[in-house]
């Protein structure tokens, strides 16, 4: 999902200031594959943080870094199964309810989505549903199912 915040600019953001705005809201947009709706500044206020926000970053920096050689096995989970050609695959978003995986081919890209077994509660809990999810990848190559 996307999130767009539209607004005027008031004045310049004072960290110290207690009632210091730095943009005024005029409209928030979340764009998800079923559509578009429009989203209020209390419906914003009152969302629920996703338990691996403050964490993604460390996460994906992680698989790409310490576990590149593993992570395009998990094509083999991704439905409808990719085309042929796909060059490199990179996880570029996680949260709660699974992991998104950039499918680049020489001259274009898409992502794919992994869901998750279960939602992800906290930043301890992502590790066991990341290997789950290789797990389930890797008993798909003992069945024939392997991607080319």
């Amino acid at each position: 999902a996307r999130v767009t915040l539209t607004g005027v600019l008031r004045a310049p953001y004072d960290p110290d200031a207690t009632d210091s705005t730095c943009m005024e809201f005029g409209q928030g947009v979340l764009e998800e594959s079923g559509g578009r709706a429009y989203v209020t500044l209390q419906e914003l206020e009152a969302a629920e943080l996703d338990p691996l926000a403050t964490g993604e970053a460390g996460i994906l920096t992680h698989l790409v870094d310490d576990h590149a050689d593993l992570v395009p096995r998990l094509l083999r989970l991704v439905r409808p199964r990719p085309e042929p050609g796909v060059t490199k695959v990179v996880p570029v978003a996680i949260d709660r309810y699974g992991l998104t995986l950039r499918l680049e081919h020489r001259r274009t890209h898409h992502d794919a989505r992994i869901p998750f077994r279960t939602p992800v509660r906290d930043l301890g809990h992502v590790g066991p549903q990341i290997h789950a999810l290789l797990s389930a990848a890797r008993r798909l190559s003992h069945s024939g199912h392997l991607l080319a």
